[in-house]
């Protein structure tokens, strides 16, 4: 009888072993990352919107890259500045994100927002934003619009904005 047991603890220690090794296995892997079928086309005044089915597991994620065209104000004061003066809100977080699911707001986690706007030219800004998918309807499309809130001047283009949406499954 004590055999027995003590076979039994040897096997259920294996077992208990062998489970842990395949959690750490499956853990250690790292987040999958896919890119997601979004085309942003551009929208009035100066926004960037596209239309995209969500991901079914782990969290649909934004990239977004602002910087100002060749040919911009860059270098250059923009009007009605001072080095001195404070920038408007608008200035301070140089994009916006509206993300929507049958014109429903839908929250997301700012993740990063770096670039901040200098007087002196715009300086890419770059902005990542996760949206958890329990937060969505499943097979619902998702809308994402996106904002430049950097200032231009009469002779210079509109600021240039990039995005890309990605399925990550953790």
């Amino acid at each position: 009888m004590i055999r027995r047991r003590s076979a039994s603890r040897i096997l259920f220690m294996a077992l208990l072993a062998g489970g842990a090794a395949m959690a750490f296995a499956v853990h250690s892997k790292g987040p999958s990352v896919e890119p997601l079928d979004a085309v942003f086309h551009i929208g009035p005044s100066g926004t960037i919107e596209a239309s995209l089915d969500p991901p079914i597991q782990g969290v649909l994620r934004i990239i977004v890259r602002s910087g100002v065209r060749a040919g911009a104000s860059a270098g250059r004061p923009q009007p009605g500045g001072s080095a001195g003066a404070r920038p408007p809100q608008s200035e301070l977080e140089p994009i916006t994100l509206e993300v929507t699911q049958s014109d429903r707001p839908i929250p997301f986690r700012l993740v990063s927002q770096s670039g901040r706007h200098n007087l002196f030219g715009g300086r890419p800004s770059l902005l990542v934003a996760d949206i958890d998918v329990n937060d969505l309807t499943p097979g619902v499309p998702v809308r994402v619009c996106i904002h430049s809130n950097l200032p231009t001047s009469s002779n210079s283009d509109p600021p240039d904005l990039e995005a890309r949406a990605y399925a990550i499954a953790y």
